[in-house]
């Protein structure tokens, strides 16, 4: 079990401690009924009061992740989700422990047929034929494709035309030196981490937020603060007394279209914290991975790298989601010493990008192919979400479903604050069902009950019929 101690931090000790457990137990990390450390070993461990150790272990208790037996210890104390069965031959990897607090990917690891879980397109409404077609092509032409490395900084011709993209889409002028290609926004977010931040530093994030983003932050030991959002987005004023107190060295947003949520923040918020960043000398990290996915485009949203006049804006602009999620391509934009950082670490992380996905989608971005395939992409997942809207509305005496206005997901928060979300996923399994609970999009414990659904990564049958038998077995649970 991986505890990180920062003795600097404003966090109080014991609440670190407690959180981080917490999140190994909400993630499947650490077993149902599994010993927690005994106050004396833990205390040891970490060089810290046996005290503290028995405020984090009451904290624990209090909030139900686990029960204090007399003379026998601290158990977990149920089971959250499904973790991964070990097979008793290798019940000794169990005494090394693991390195990592959290992951999101064990909430969900199961194919179901009614997968809600995922925030990806339906195979048939992306150009697999032809990017299949290009990569058979590329390798007629040149097999030796296979056996070079592609540049650390990605192909200059890739990175020349997502410059073009970006000036005509996203209305942001650019150099291709300054663009680095990377193996999706996963990855940027990773780099990023790994460039700027060390344990304990304070970083500041919407709540709720992306949980891929929360298991980067977290397994590396950062301080996140959560602020909470309104319709207009991350609220800017708790951000700046915030700033006062912690100093943060960055924040990470999600501005078009925010996973999970949906909501898009207003240009006067954007602005906004431009402004702080530039007065508090902190780096915003803008994950732009749905701006394309808009159904109705009444108010032209800008990039905040679009308002980014001193360099303070690191911006990742991911094509997975739109184009193929197993291509895992993503460009990351930075000015400023900052980039060779970034080379830096990629440099030591991966040796450059693959080249042949890298040129395969080069004729599908230099033709109208990706503004004809965006806009289809558009009409047949508005449809998806009105569709949901429409089924999900039978519910609305037990719970609220925000609609965004792109994107692929819908947040639903429940009425009932203390419903267990993990007991109603069991029984979603149960029926072929899967969803994204929404503890994950949450740094720490939340009172609010809430979940994701995703309408993008299943055909429009299995659409109605899944959210049909979802809403039986809410209504009846």
């Amino acid at each position: 079990m991986k505890i990180q101690v920062h003795k600097k931090s404003t966090v109080p000790i014991y609440l670190q401690v407690s959180t981080q457990i917490a999140g190994s137990i909400q993630s499947g990390l650490l077993m149902p009924n599994e010993k927690l450390p005994s106050l004396r070993i833990l205390a040891d461990e970490l060089s810290i009061s046996v005290l503290t150790v028995r405020k984090a272990y009451k904290w624990l208790e209090t909030n139900g992740y686990v029960t204090v037996e007399q003379g026998k210890g601290v158990f977990i104390r149920k089971k959250v989700n499904k973790t991964l069965q070990v097979d008793s031959s290798s019940n000794w990897q169990q005494t090394l422990g693991i390195n990592i607090v959290r992951s999101q990917y064990l909430i969900n690891r199961e194919q179901l047929k009614y997968d809600f879980s995922k925030a990806v397109v339906y195979p048939r409404l992306l150009p697999n034929k032809f990017l299949a077609d290009e990569m058979q092509k590329l390798l007629r032409e040149d097999a030796s494709i296979l056996t070079t490395y592609g540049p650390v900084q990605g192909d200059f011709e890739l990175r020349t035309e997502i410059v073009n993209h970006l000036f005509e889409f996203q209305k942001i002028r650019c150099s291709a030196n300054h663009l680095i290609i990377t193996s999706g926004v996963q990855q940027g977010i990773d780099l990023v981490a790994q460039a700027l931040l060390k344990p304990g530093d304070s970083i500041i994030v919407e709540s709720p937020c992306y949980g891929g983003a929360l298991d980067i932050f977290i397994n590396k030991g950062i301080h996140i603060i959560p602020v909470e959002m309104d319709e207009e987005g991350i609220r800017s004023d708790l951000v700046e007394d915030l700033c006062i107190k912690f100093m943060p060295k960055l924040i990470y947003v999600n501005p078009a279209f925010q996973n999970p949520t949906g909501i898009s923040m207003s240009n006067d918020r954007r602005k906004e914290l431009i402004e702080l960043a530039q007065r508090f000398n902190f780096f915003i990290l803008e994950d732009d991975s749905f701006s394309d996915i808009y159904f109705e485009r009444s108010i032209q949203y800008f990039p905040l790298k679009y308002y980014d006049q001193s360099d303070h804006v690191i911006y990742i602009k991911g094509f997975s989601k739109t184009l193929a999620p197993g291509i895992r391509i993503a460009a990351l934009l930075a000015n400023g010493p900052v980039l060779e950082w970034l080379l830096a670490i990629k440099a030591s992380m991966d040796v450059g990008s693959p080249l042949l996905t890298q040129k395969a989608i080069l004729p599908f971005l230099r033709t109208d192919r990706m503004r004809s395939h965006v806009e289809k992409l558009r009409i047949a997942l508005q449809i998806r979400r009105d569709t949901s809207v429409n089924i999900l509305s039978s519910l609305s005496d037990q719970l609220d479903c925000r609609i965004p206005d792109g994107g692929f997901n819908l947040w639903l928060t429940f009425h009932e604050s203390n419903l267990d979300i993990f007991e109603l996923l069991r029984k979603a399994t149960k029926e072929n069902i899967s969803f994204l609970p929404g503890v994950a999009c949450y740094n720490n414990k939340t009172d609010v009950a809430s979940l994701r659904i995703s309408y993008s990564l299943v055909s429009e049958n299995d659409l109605s019929d899944g959210l049909e038998k979802l809403c039986t077995i809410i209504r009846t649970r």
